[in-house]
């Protein structure tokens, strides 16, 4: 049987996303609908959390929930009050080899990551600013991107 090609999901958090009450990270619908699946329905994913790229262990492993989508046309992560700590940045969700188990952590580079990577799809600008960036990417992506080639 052919192993299936590992993926990772990198999702813009913004600086008004943030802090302890922000505990949610919305998502692009046709990007998560191609990551986690169809929207119909809530997703119980597990998360491997490492609070410092670098690390060698999660800090933090626990089940989440990827929502389905709501009326006002958006999905986001559920049960995850980590999320409130994570500063602006892109946050990173690696496939691995267990099904319905992401790595999870995240850059504040933003502009290195967003010069690194092509194709990314944007979101609806707001009121408080330009909609999110995400992208599909082909894992692994580094823990630690500096430079964008």
């Amino acid at each position: 049987m052919a192993k299936t090609k590992r993926r990772c999901l990198i999702v813009e958090r913004h600086d008004w996303e943030t802090g302890g009450h922000q505990q949610q990270l919305q998502f692009l619908l046709d990007v998560a609908a191609d990551f986690f699946g169809a929207g119909n329905e809530d997703r119980k994913i597990v998360v491997r959390v490492f609070a410092l790229a670098t690390s060698p262990r999660p800090s933090v492993t626990k089940r989440i929930t990827v929502s389905r989508e709501y009326a006002n046309g958006t999905r986001r992560t559920n049960g995850f009050p980590e999320m409130g700590d994570v500063p602006s940045s892109f946050v990173v969700f690696e496939e691995t080899d267990e099904t319905g188990v992401y790595d999870v952590w995240w850059q504040k580079d933003k502009a290195v990551i967003a010069a690194r990577y092509r194709a990314w799809s944007q979101g609806h600008n707001t009121q408080h600013g330009r909609g999110r960036l995400s992208i599909i990417v082909n894992a692994p992506v580094p823990r630690v991107i500096d430079r964008i080639d």
